[in-house]
């Protein structure tokens, strides 16, 4: 009997659990509701990530919901310990500031994101690749972050 109980109450929490789930995405038709307004500073990688998804135009409608990237700013910085005179470790960050506004509310944010990686690679163009690369990964959070950030203004 107590089996039955539990097996019935982790089955109704789970139904109700799962009912609330939804995909981060952009549907094909609410796609073309935003209009993007960059900085200068916006790196253009995340740029097209940016116009392929909001289908980036110029076209001013009172109706569309307008988000701004502004204030872009990448720092790299290398943690230096022990008797070794190189860094052990570097640090990545990139924050911008996002603003989302609608006839109703607007939103202002701060997303920033920070990534470390082991700089005591002999070969230094392998750390400059380890740079390079986590700046695409920062660059992609950050885009991910902005949908999960538009997607919450939308509710």
């Amino acid at each position: 009997m107590k089996l039955r109980y539990c097996l019935i109450f982790f089955i109704s929490i789970f139904v109700v659990s799962s009912c609330s789930y939804s995909q981060i995405a952009l549907g094909p038709n609410s796609r073309e509701n935003y209009l993007v307004y960059y900085d200068d500073s916006i790196p253009n990688s995340l740029k097209e990530i940016l116009d392929i998804s909001f289908n980036h135009s110029t076209l001013e409608d009172e109706k569309k919901i307008r988000i701004y990237l502004r204030d872009f700013d990448s720092n790299n910085y290398n943690v230096y310990a022990g008797s070794s005179l190189r860094s052990l470790e570097g640090e990545v960050t990139a924050s911008v500031q996002l603003e989302i506004i609608s006839k109703l509310k607007t939103i202002n944010k701060s997303i920033k994101v920070m990534k470390r990686h082991k700089s005591s690679e002999l070969n230094p163009f392998a750390e400059q690749e380890t740079v390079e690369s986590l700046k695409k990964i920062i660059n992609n959070e950050i885009y991910n972050q902005l949908l999960l950030e538009v997607s919450l203004f939308e509710m």
